[in-house]
Order: C-alpha cells, then structure tokens, then sequence
C-alpha cells in the first residue's frame, strides 16, 4: 500500500516502509531517493539474491557483491512538453550499465573468472527485476567479474 503528497510517496510492504522523493530540479525536496534509484536499487537486490541462489546451487559460495550501475534515458520522453502532446521518445530507462565485482568466499577459492560470468548469465535469466527491464526495452549491461583478492 501506499500515498503520494507532490512529489514524495511512501510505500509499506510487510512491515517496511519505503520513500521515493525528486530533488528540486524535480521539484521535489531530496527527501528520500528518486523512484528510478530505487528502481537500481531492487535489481541490485534482486540480482544479489538470485546469485546467492545459483552460486549455491552452483557449489559456489559467494561473500559479497559490489555493484556499480549508472542508467540513462531520453529526456525527451517524460519531460517532453506539452504534456498532452505525444513524446518523440519513449518514456522509460535505455540502458542500465555497469559492473558487479563478486568476492568469494575462502571455501570456494577455485570458482575461476568462467564460474563468474555463468553465474552472472544466469542470474540475467532467473532475475525478475532484471527479466521486467529487459522486456521493457531498456539493455542491461551489467559485467560479472571476480574481485581481486
């Protein structure tokens, strides 16, 4: 459930309570983070979990994940003015890039750089998140690698 007030909203789920605020180019109040930083910030959730997952299923156990992702869009499909006029772009995300540096656990030393991509490609496959971004039409771009020791 939730509400909005202008341009702050808040959302419960389970007992969390989550806020979405613009800054004030937007103008918003910076509040909370923008609804598409939060949007990041649920692939990386997700993707995080479902690699925890399939590292497990995969043998592998994963410490930690550090992502690093940037978005971008055309401005011309949200903003675009008059507002009643049809946008000459389409009003969503374009591209969602960046890297996820995997650090393994001591346990699983031998996952080489091979064993990260895979379980990069299928956490692509298996993500929800990550699945509703590709079908939205945005690329997602995300490099797998294994951080240095």
């Amino acid at each position: 459930t939730g509400t909005t007030s202008g341009t702050t909203s808040t959302a419960q789920t389970r007992g969390h309570t989550r806020k979405t605020d613009t800054p004030p180019s937007g103008e918003g109040k910076d509040t909370a983070p923008q609804p598409v930083e939060t949007l990041l910030a649920a692939l990386i959730g997700c993707e995080g979990a479902t690699a925890d997952f399939v590292a497990r299923m995969l043998r592998t156990k994963i410490r930690s994940i550090d992502f690093e992702l940037e978005a971008s869009r055309d401005p011309q499909g949200a903003a675009h003015l008059p507002v009643d006029a049809p946008a000459p772009a389409v009003s969503r995300l374009t591209r969602i890039w960046g890297v996820a540096n995997v650090s393994i656990d001591a346990e699983s030393i031998d996952a080489d750089d091979a064993t990260i991509e895979k379980i990069g490609r299928i956490v692509h496959e298996r993500c929800p998140v990550a699945n509703m971004v590709v079908a939205s039409g945005c690329a997602l771009d995300i490099e797998w690698r294994r951080a240095e020791l």
